[in-house]
């Protein structure tokens, strides 16, 4: 069965609408892929919808597709956020590509007292190509949505802006298993990673204040980088979402 390739439109679609794909899409479609008109492709709407459509332009620097019909309706049913204090170098580029891969909603990067990373102007170019990996790692898995990444905040202002239940994976205090402590949290869910030094004690007093549970995946210490794959994991598994 050859495998059809999906895109992304920022509006929603209907039956015979035509759109472009967007300029980095449109040199994957027609220089990488060399998908010619009439070739059959995806689009996956503004709105979550997903339609079955086919390219009527692609002369190597722009390419659209027309819509035809409607495929499926794959919108989430569940919201999963992780928030995961910024670690060294590029650890954040893998842990966008596979969260994005698995089905996470949205990645929101913090600045911990312990993190290596503080802000700067590189920021923006950083949030740039978090932003490149999670689409293509979205079309890659054929999701329907993008998931969300947003601009790295400070731990107080990221508390701030959410509201629902909080799980925060952390050696620092005594804590339950992650399942437990998601069951008692209420939704929308966010999972909380922190920095390779682990949180500071203002930072664990802080959350214990936002009333945010506290977690642990086994006996053994996890990366970062890794502890955040394998709880998001354990997380939608839960919810019904992977396996």
């Amino acid at each position: 069965m050859r495998h059809i390739h999906r895109f992304f439109v920022s509006q929603p679609l209907i039956a015979g609408l035509r759109v472009p794909l967007a300029a980095e899409d449109s040199f994957h479609a027609g220089r990488v892929l060399r998908l010619r008109q009439g070739d059959a492709v995806e689009l996956a709407g503004g709105d979550g919808r997903v339609f079955a459509a086919r390219i009527v332009i692609s002369n190597g620097r722009d390419v659209q597709a027309e819509a035809l019909a409607e495929v499926e309706d794959s919108r989430p049913d569940v919201a999963l956020t992780v928030a995961q204090a910024l670690p060294q170098g590029r650890k954040l580029d893998l842990v966008v590509e596979k969260l994005s891969e698995i089905g996470v909603s949205r990645l929101s990067p913090f600045f911990a007292e312990k993190s290596a990373p503080k802000p700067g102007k590189e920021s923006v170019q950083k949030l740039a190509r978090w932003r490149r990996i999670a689409r293509a790692a979205a079309e890659q898995t054929r999701r329907s949505s993008i998931m969300d990444v947003d601009a790295p905040v400070e731990l107080p202002e990221w508390l701030a802006s959410f509201t629902g239940g909080i799980v925060v994976l952390s050696t620092e205090v005594v804590a339950e298993p992650l399942w437990r402590a998601a069951k008692a949290a209420p939704a929308p869910l966010a999972l909380m990673v922190g920095p390779e030094s682990g949180f500071s004690e203002d930072e664990i007093g802080l959350l214990g204040g936002a009333g945010a549970c506290f977690a642990r995946l086994g006996k053994n210490v996890l990366r970062t980088e890794t502890a955040a794959l394998v709880a998001a994991s354990i997380l939608l598994h839960r919810m019904g979402e992977l396996g």
